[in-house]
C-alpha cells in the first residue's frame, strides 16, 4: 500500500497497488521551495530563518561546506536551542529550534536524497505518508486520511486488531542508529557521514535526543526509520499498518496479534525503543459502532473540517482564499449545531478543535468564547493563531491575548510563542501594542525564542530599534542577537549598517548574518 494523491480515501489493494498515477505539477522544485513550502507548518517558525535562507543561500551552502570541511577547523554546526510545543493535558513536546544553517542543512540533505525514500513494496506491511511523490512532499492531511481509511476497512476485515505507539519515539533515537539507517538506505558516503556529523554537533555530542520534531524532513527520516518493523520476514499478523510510530495490527488470529506484538517490542528494544503501555488497545471499536454513537449533524460538521485541512485551510490560516470559505460554507443546521455547544460551560478538546477550523467565517459566534478557550488549551494556540485572522476587532482581540498574558504566571512556550506571532501579524496598529510588547517580551516564561519572535519584527515604532540594539551591539551570538540582526533590517542601511558590521565580528555565525543583512 501507499498513499495515491488520485485516490486518497481508500487503502490500495492489490488491484490497485501497481496502477501507475498521472504526474502532477510539482509544487517542489529545489531545496529553497521545500523549506518555503513546509515553513508555516513547523511548530516554531521563525521569519529570521525564512528571511536569511530566502536571501542568503548561496553564502549557507559556503558556510555548511566548511562546516563538512575538517580542514576549517573555525566552522561547525552549533548546539540548537531546545524548545517546548503543548500537548493536551498541560504535557510537554521536547524539540529544538534550528538556527538558520542547520535548518537549511537538514531541508536539503533529504530534499537531495528524496528518492530513497520509497513507498512500502508490501501490500500486507505498509506505512503512510512523509516522502515525495511525483515530485511533491505528500501532505500529511491525505496521508493520515489514507492511514484512517485503511485502519477502518481492515476493522471490518479482520476478528482481532491491535494498536499501539512508541513511547517519546523522537527524543528516544540513537545517534548511530539513525545514521546507520542512513548508510542502508544507500545514501552517498559524504551524505552518511555529514549527518553523524550534523547531529553530534547539533546536540553537543549527545547520542539520544539528537532528532528535531516539527520538520517535514526529520519526519521523513522518523517514518522511513521503523521501516525495519514492516520489513521483519517473522509477524503473522495479516496486516500490518503504520503512520509514523502509531501501528496497528489486524488478523483472523488473535495469538498472531499477540506473538508479533512481543516481537515488535523485541525489535524496538533492540533500538532502544520502547511502547507506551497506556496508548496500547486491543480489538479496538468498529468504525461502524463509533459512528453509531455521533450525531449526524457533528458527522457532517467532523467531515467538513477534514475536507478544509485536506484543501489546506488549517495550515494556511489566513492565507485562504475567500472561495475556500464559501465552498465550505455552514447550513443552517450546522451553525444552530454549534452555537449550543458555545452555550455550554465547559467545551471538550474535539469541539474546539472542530470549532476553531469550521467557523472561520462566524468568528462573531466564537468571540465571546475565545477567551475560555485560550485559557483553556494553550496546546491549540496554533489553530488559534490561525482562527483570530478573520477577527475584524483587533482591538477587542489585542485585550485578550493581553489580559491572558498578564493574568497567568506561568505559560507554555508555544502558547507564548504563537501570541508573539499574533502580535506582529495582526496587533501592531492596536492601543495595546506597546503594552503587547512589554509584557509578552518580559514575561516571567519568556524564552530565548519567544523574544526572538519580537526582535525580528521589522517595525521602528515601540522602541523596538533601542531593544534590538542592546542585542546587537553586546557582543552576544544566540537567538536574541541574530533576530534583532534581521529585524534591523527594517531601519535605513545608514543607520544600521555601522551596527551590523560590528555585530558581525563576533562569531562566524553572526559575520554570516550581517554579510546577507548587509546585501538589502
Amino acid at each position: 500500500m501507499h498513499v495515491s494523491p488520485d485516490n486518497d480515501n481508500a487503502p490500495e489493494t492489490s488491484e490497485t497497488m501497481d496502477v501507475p498515477t498521472a504526474p502532477a505539477q510539482p509544487t517542489v522544485t529545489n531545496t529553497l521551495s521545500f523549506y518555503i513550502d513546509d515553513f508555516p507548518r513547523t511548530l516554531f517558525p521563525l521569519n529570521t530563518n525564512r528571511f536569511i535562507i530566502e536571501n542568503g543561500e548561496k553564502e549557507i551552502q559556503d558556510f555548511i561546506k566548511k562546516c563538512l570541511d575538517e580542514a576549517e577547523v573555525a566552522f561547525s554546526f552549533l548546539p540548537q536551542r531546545r524548545v517546548y510545543a503543548a500537548k493536551p493535558g498541560q504535557h510537554l513536546r521536547r524539540t529544538a529550534k534550528f538556527d538558520p544553517v542547520a535548518e537549511y542543512y537538514v531541508y536539503d540533505l533529504i530534499y537531495r536524497n528524496r528518492s530513497l525514500f520509497r513507498k512500502p513494496h508490501s501490500k500486507g506491511r505498509t506505512h503512510y505518508g512523509y516522502r515525495f511523490e511525483h515530485g511533491s512532499p505528500i501532505t500529511p492531511t491525505s496521508a493520515f486520511k489514507a492511514f484512517k481509511s485503511a485502519i477502518a476497512e481492515y476493522s471490518k476485515t479482520y476478528s482481532h486488531s491491535m494498536s499501539f505507539d512508541v513511547a517519546s519515539y523522537f527524543n528516544g533515537i540513537y545517534h548511530h542508529d539513525m545514521v546507520s539507517w542512513f548508510a542502508e538506505l544507500n545514501a552517498p558516503a559524504d551524505d552518511v557521514e555529514g549527518l553523524g556529523q550534523f547531529l553530534r554537533q547539533i546536540n553537543s555530542g549527545r547520542s539520544l535526543d539528537c532528532l528535531p520534531q516539527g520538520l517535514f524532513p526529520t519526519k521523513m527520516m522518523g517514518n522511513d526509520f521503523l521501516r525495519f518493523i514492516d520489513n521483519y520476514h517473522e509477524l503473522r499478523s495479516e496486516q500490518l499498518v503504520r503512520f509514523m510510530d502509531d501501528i496497528y495490527l489486524f488478523s483472523n488470529e488473535e495469538a498472531a496479534i499477540e506473538d508479533d506484538f512481543q516481537v515488535i517490542q523485541r525489535l524496538l528494544g533492540e533500538k532502544g525503543l520502547s511502547i507506551n503501555p497506556q496508548k496500547t488497545t486491543r480489538n479496538t471499536l468498529r468504525p461502524i459502532e463509533m459512528e453509531s454513537s455521533i450525531d449526524s449533524v457533528k458527522k457532517k460538521l467532523l467531515d467538513r473540517r477534514r475536507l478544509m485541512i485536506a484543501e489546506g485551510y488549517d495550515d494556511a490560516g489566513k492565507e485562504i482564499m475567500k472561495e475556500t470559505v464559501i465552498k465550505f460554507a455552514l447550513s443552517a443546521e450546522e451553525l444552530d449545531y454549534i452555537d449550543n455547544i458555545l452555550k455550554e460551560p465547559e467545551i471538550e478538546e474535539e469541539d474546539v478543535e472542530l470549532i476553531l477550523t469550521t467557523m472561520r467565517d462566524h468568528v462573531d459566534m466564537v468571540e465571546n468564547k475565545l477567551p475560555y478557550i485560550i485559557t483553556k488549551y494553550p496546546h491549540l494556540s496554533k489553530s488559534i493563531y490561525s482562527f483570530c485572522a478573520n477577527i475584524s476587532d483587533k482591538e477587542q482581540l489585542s485585550e485578550m491575548v493581553l489580559h491572558a498574558a498578564k493574568s497567568r504566571d506561568r505559560m507554555m512556550e508555544f502558547q507564548l510563542f504563537w501570541f508573539c506571532v499574533m502580535l506582529e501579524e495582526y496587533l501592531m496598529n492596536t492601543s495595546n501594542t506597546s503594552a503587547l510588547i512589554s509584557v509578552l517580551f518580559n514575561h516571567r516564561s519568556a524564552t530565548p525564542i519567544t523574544k526572538a519572535k519580537i526582535l525580528e519584527i521589522r517595525d521602528n515604532r515601540f522602541g523596538l530599534p533601542d531593544l534590538r540594539n542592546d542585542f546587537l551591539k553586546s557582543g552576544q551570538s544566540d537567538w536574541l542577537a541574530w533576530s534583532s540582526a534581521v529585524g534591523s533590517v527594517a531601519l535605513k542601511p545608514a543607520s544600521r549598517n555601522h551596527v551590523i558590521k560590528y555585530f558581525g565580528n563576533n562569531s562566524q555565525m553572526n559575520h554570516l548574518l550581517a554579510t546577507i543583512v548587509l546585501k538589502m
